[in-house]
This record gives C-alpha cells, sequence and structure tokens, in this order.
C-alpha cells in the first residue's frame, strides 16, 4: 500500500511540473510569435506595390511573391551598397578597436596594482552618465580642426573605446583565479602571452557579448554620422533609410526594403555569436 501511495504521489507531481512547464513553453511560444509579427509584416512590405501597401482593405500578402522590384529602385535611387560598405567597415572596426582596448583594460583594473585604480576605474564609469549630446559640440570641433569630416576615421572617433566595455571585462577577468596568471608568470610566459592564452580563451562569453552589444550600437548610430558626414559617398545606412521619411510622405515601399537588407548582417552576427551570448547570459545570471 505504501509503495502504490507513492507512486501515486510521485505521478501527481510530475504531472503538475508538466502542467506548468507545459505553460510556461506556450507563453514563450507565443511572446516569440509576437515579437516575429513586426519582422514578418516588414518582408512582406518589401515584396508588395505602393498601390498593395495602401490598399483598403488592408492586405497581408503581395500578389508576386517574387517581386523584388523594390530592391532593385532602391539601389537606383540612392547608393545604398555604399551605405551598407561604410557601416560595416565603421561597425567592424570599432568593435575590434573598442573590445580588443577594454578587454586590456579590464585586465589591468582586474588583475594590476596600480596607483589610485579605483579612483580611476570609477572616473571612466562616471562617462557612462554623460550624455554624447552634451559632448557632441567640442567632439565635432576637435573633427573639423583635424580635417576629419567625412572620413572613417571622424565617423569611428566616438566609438574607438566604451566605458560600458571597460566595465563588462573588468567584471569578466576578476572571475578568474589568480593561481592561473601567478602560474603562468612562474613558467616564464610574458603579460602579453598571458593575456591572449589565458585571458581572452576565460572570457570568450563576455567577449562575444560584448562583440554584439558594440556592433549593435555603431550599426544603430544615427547621430554622430549625421554631424560629421554631408556627402552621399560616407553616409551610412542610418541616415539612409532617414531619406524615405519625407516631408509629405514615406516612402514604405523602399524603407522597409533597405531596412530588410540592414538587417542582414545582424542576423548573421547573432548566428554565429548565438552560443556565446547564451553562456554570458547564463554566467551573469550566476554571479548575480
Amino acid at each position: 500500500m505504501k509503495t502504490s501511495t507513492v507512486l501515486i504521489e510521485n505521478k501527481r507531481r510530475l504531472s503538475k511540473v508538466f502542467n506548468v512547464n507545459l505553460l510556461l513553453n506556450s507563453l514563450v511560444v507565443i511572446g516569440a510569435m509576437f515579437m516575429l509579427v513586426p519582422f514578418v509584416w516588414m518582408v512582406l512590405t518589401s515584396l508588395k506595390t505602393p498601390a498593395e501597401i495602401h490598399a483598403i482593405p488592408l492586405k497581408l500578402w503581395p500578389n508576386n511573391w517574387l517581386n523584388f522590384q523594390n530592391y532593385i529602385d532602391l539601389f537606383k535611387r540612392q547608393p545604398f551598397h555604399l551605405y551598407v560598405w561604410n557601416t560595416i567597415v565603421v561597425s567592424g572596426v570599432s568593435t575590434f578597436s573598442s573590445v580588443v582596448v577594454s578587454a586590456m583594460a579590464g585586465y589591468g583594473f582586474a588583475k594590476f596594482k596600480i596607483p589610485l585604480k579605483e579612483f580611476w576605474f570609477f572616473s571612466i564609469l562616471a562617462l557612462l552618465m554623460i550624455p554624447f549630446q552634451a559632448i557632441v559640440i567640442p567632439l565635432y570641433q576637435w573633427v573639423v580642426k583635424f580635417g576629419l569630416i567625412n572620413t572613417y576615421v571622424g565617423l569611428m572617433l566616438p566609438q574607438f573605446v566604451s566605458a560600458f566595455g571597460v566595465f563588462l571585462m573588468r567584471e569578466a577577468v576578476e572571475g578568474i583565479p589568480n593561481d592561473y596568471i601567478d602560474s603562468a608568470r612562474i613558467d616564464g610566459s610574458s603579460e602579453v602571452g598571458i593575456f591572449f592564452r589565458i585571458i581572452l580563451p576565460a572570457i570568450k562569453p563576455s567577449l562575444a557579448a560584448l562583440t554584439i552589444i558594440k556592433f549593435l550600437w555603431t550599426w544603430n548610430e544615427f547621430f554622430w554620422p549625421l554631424v560629421c558626414t554631408n556627402t552621399d559617398l560616407m553616409k551610412v545606412i542610418t541616415l539612409g533609410l532617414a531619406a524615405f521619411n519625407n516631408q509629405y510622405y514615406i516612402e514604405y515601399h523602399l524603407a522597409t526594403a533597405a531596412t530588410v537588407i540592414s538587417i542582414i548582417p545582424i542576423l548573421i552576427l547573432f548566428l554565429l555569436f548565438q552560443k556565446w551570448i547564451v553562456k554570458a547570459v547564463v554566467m551573469s545570471g550566476v554571479k548575480g
């Protein structure tokens, strides 16, 4: 009797757990579907003609699923391939430099004895509380003085170093036991060797997370490119998208086509680093 009672209780508990998991998974699936609706709608709109977009009643599906005329018109209207290339160059170089500098600075702040280390670290964190708009005028004057308007260096200048990146890397490096570093020093390894062979492999999830965050920040940047560029040859994607928002009319067919093109590199980057992003989220949750 006792055995049968225990089995019945276990079945009830398993049934409750299954029902709770089923409910939670269903909510996650429903939430994911709602999040996908704007993306799907954007892709469908990019395949519609202007008449189909403004049709009443609203048309959900395009008449021709292979209608890529909007994409053809987009590249005829603007040098959008240049915008994409400029954005890739600026985002890629800025992200690489920011991640490398942040990792080095994080290693220094976490594992080296530096005079007034805490003061300098909190001074860097204080930069996070200063809005970019507060320093844009002196930064613009500096860029003009050195002839960096309409140049890649001028576009990338505010993105070379990230205070948030320094903070994130310092927290990640602090989790590495000092014994590993001391053992490497005893074996004769240089600080450069320790950095590349021990530190960087140990903080891969945080590096991937910072890479994604920094790349997205730079990719979506609008204000600074608007300030320091005045020629089509150096514009980025965000400025190209803004051109379709006229004073009296928004060209939705071209705007959605341009948006679809602009998010393709982001999707590729996310798919490449998806595993590390999940690990970074899990690690941050455990530390908290």
